[in-house]
């Protein structure tokens, strides 16, 4: 019997390297199809969402008198500016132990001094409760003309 050479050797380490042949094997060692199972709902999860939508139900009323006075202090400054805008999108960022972070407005403010004073009183935001990473609060503020 011969002994095979340096180059068959390679030839044959090639083609059981190559792309075909791992597909060949791939294809006879398919697992079945999964079925989706529906996933059953996380009840601790649901108890924490209400928990917090209720505590922040809680905290807002504190927060409406400085919210109050920003947009009566914009009012008298520059009225013009406020007169345009009738709805505002507020999202406050909170951290794991429920202070805010960050708040931002959409469309942004351009009253003078509203967004900073707006801005000043809900970072002062404190919610209580269990808070997930990355919660945010989320409010709608309409403003009537005068």
């Amino acid at each position: 019997m011969t002994r095979p050479g340096p180059l068959s050797a390679l030839l044959a380490l090639l083609v059981a390297a190559s792309p075909l042949a791992a597909q060949g094997r791939s294809r006879r060692h398919r697992p079945p199809p999964r079925v989706a199972t529906p996933r059953p709902v996380d009840l601790r999860l649901l108890r924490t969402e209400r928990a917090s939508a209720a505590s922040a139900a809680l905290a807002l009323p504190t927060m409406l008198p400085a919210v109050h006075r920003c947009i009566e202090q914009a009012r008298a400054v520059d009225p013009a500016s406020l007169a345009t805008i009738r709805h505002v999108d507020v999202v406050v960022s909170l951290t794991l132990g429920g202070r805010a972070t960050a708040v931002t407005f959409d469309p942004p403010l351009l009253a003078r001094g509203l967004s900073a004073c707006l801005g000043d009183a809900l970072l002062t935001w404190r919610q209580s409760g269990v808070i997930h990473p990355r919660a945010s609060v989320y409010l709608a503020l309409e403003l009537r003309p005068r």
